[in-house]
């Protein structure tokens, strides 16, 4: 005979194997994803979103520097300098004056050398070395120190022996008459001389040389009587007299 109870009842003891329902064990807890790490979506997401901020900022410095390269290249092509050009042509050998020059403003360009037009003061009074032809750039090849010697004349060497010329000699600048002296020699025919006499002045004055006693005298004349000194001078029959200043 079983014992007696007091009157409750009393559950089952659980046994723990198989009496507890599935449901009622408690589940594992999930593991949280670890900080900082991305999936493969997200991985390559950020390595192209990367790649696309370097490519955009590289496009941009390639702007920059065409847009640099564009404008300085503009700059070059549009950047004028003022220079001198000729307002009316000039005969070579003819002294420059301020109508013959005019400024102008020209696109900078290294294969050319025109003379600055703040430079005109040091042109006016320089001679035209080659003809100067209206609307041309003015270069410094084109325009000389002015020396006197001017379009319309003529220079002309004599060749003089002591008393024909003065003892104390000659200087550049002076007004002086050449003449032509008396002789066969001093003819091309022998029956006329070449020239009578010709107004004259003095260019340049050469060494006397010590075996021949001959000064060579450089005299500026008009180019009608040029010729006929020349000829005049070969023969050696002619003096120079200096003329007083003003003629």
């Amino acid at each position: 005979m079983s014992p007696r109870s007091n009157g409750a009842v009393h559950p089952p003891l659980a046994t723990g194997r198989g009496n507890a329902h599935p449901s009622d064990s408690p589940s594992a807890p999930s593991q949280p994803p670890l900080a900082g790490t991305e999936t493969g979506v997200q991985v390559r997401a950020a390595a192209a979103r990367r790649r696309s901020r370097r490519g955009l900022l590289i496009a941009v410095l390639v702007v920059a520097l065409g847009g640099v390269l564009a404008f300085a290249g503009a700059n070059m092509l549009t950047r004028h300098s003022q220079v001198l050009a000729v307002t009316r042509d000039v005969p070579m050998g003819q002294v420059i004056t301020s109508a013959d020059l005019v400024v102008a403003s020209v696109s900078t360009d290294p294969n050319l050398s025109p003379i600055p037009a703040d430079e005109r003061d040091r042109v006016v009074g320089m001679v035209a070395q080659v003809p100067l032809v209206k609307g041309e750039l003015l270069t410094r090849g084109q325009v000389g120190a002015a020396t006197g010697f001017v379009a319309g004349q003529q220079l002309v060497a004599l060749p003089l022996k002591l008393g024909q010329l003065p003892a104390r000699g000659l200087s550049p600048g002076e007004l002086v008459l050449v003449v032509g002296t008396p002789g066969s020699a001093g003819s091309l025919d022998g029956s006329k001389p070449a020239v009578s006499q010709v107004d004259a002045v003095v260019d340049g004055v050469g060494k006397t040389d010590a075996a021949s006693g001959i000064t060579v005298v450089d005299v500026r004349v008009a180019a009608a009587d040029g010729p006929g000194l020349a000829r005049l001078a070969s023969t050696g029959n002619l003096a120079v007299i200096v003329l007083p200043a003003g003629g």
